[in-house]
This record gives C-alpha cells, sequence and structure tokens, in this order.
C-alpha cells in the first residue's frame, strides 16, 4: 500500500511538471490557438487562470482529453454535472488512460462553472 501511494505520488509529481512546463512553453512561442468563441466563455477565462489548460485543449488531446471529448462522453450521462466537478476538485485516476489529473486549485463554483461550460460543447 506504502509503494502505490509512493508511485501515485511520484506519476502526479511528473504530471504536474509536465503540464507546467508545456504551459510555458505554450506561451512563449504563441502556438497555443484557441478560437475566440471558446475564449468569450467565463467558464473559459477561469479554466485558463487556473491552469487547466496547460493539460487540455478545447478541441484536441494534450496530455488530458479534449473538453469536447469530456463532453462528448459525460453529456448524455447522468450524474455527469456532479462527477465531472468533483474530478476536478479531488482529481481522478483510470478514466482516461494511466495519467491521474491532480486535484485542481480551484473552488467548487470555479469547477461547477467549468464543468457546465464543459458539458455544453460538442
Amino acid at each position: 500500500m506504502r509503494n502505490t501511494m509512493l508511485i501515485l505520488l511520484i506519476i502526479s509529481a511528473m504530471v504536474v511538471a509536465s503540464c507546467e512546463a508545456k504551459k510555458k512553453d505554450a506561451a512563449k512561442t504563441g502556438e497555443e490557438k484557441i478560437p475566440e468563441k471558446y475564449r468569450k466563455a467565463e467558464a473559459f477565462k477561469i479554466a485558463d487562470k487556473k491552469g487547466c489548460l496547460a493539460c487540455h485543449d478545447v478541441e484536441k488531446r494534450r496530455v488530458g482529453p479534449s473538453f469536447v471529448d469530456i463532453a462528448k462522453r459525460y453529456s448524455q450521462k447522468g450524474g455527469a454535472l456532479e462527477e465531472l466537478t468533483v474530478s476536478i476538485i479531488k482529481g481522478s485516476m483510470g478514466k482516461w488512460g494511466s495519467i491521474p489529473m491532480t486535484p485542481q486549485p480551484v473552488t467548487e463554483e470555479e469547477a461547477r462553472k467549468i464543468s457546465e461550460w464543459i458539458l455544453k460543447l460538442k
């Protein structure tokens, strides 16, 4: 059990470091071109400010799934809003592969706004 927790902690640290490096690289090169239709949304601005875009893109897979792919999987699922909100706040593992999503530094209200916006994407 102790070894498993240590391995999960190491993997989580590597994911965070990778996401932060990608975020800095994208900011330097201007490679991240997000369509204006997404940038206008309050939830997008929260996601951008809180670092979600370091691992997620709106339309393309990065370290984590795209927001559009998340919407496709969850939009018709009962309890999706709550499940996504909790995943953002507490983190999750095994839903989109072996790379875990660490708990995010957002309030419950921010996580809910981001989740509502994601579920509306198509």
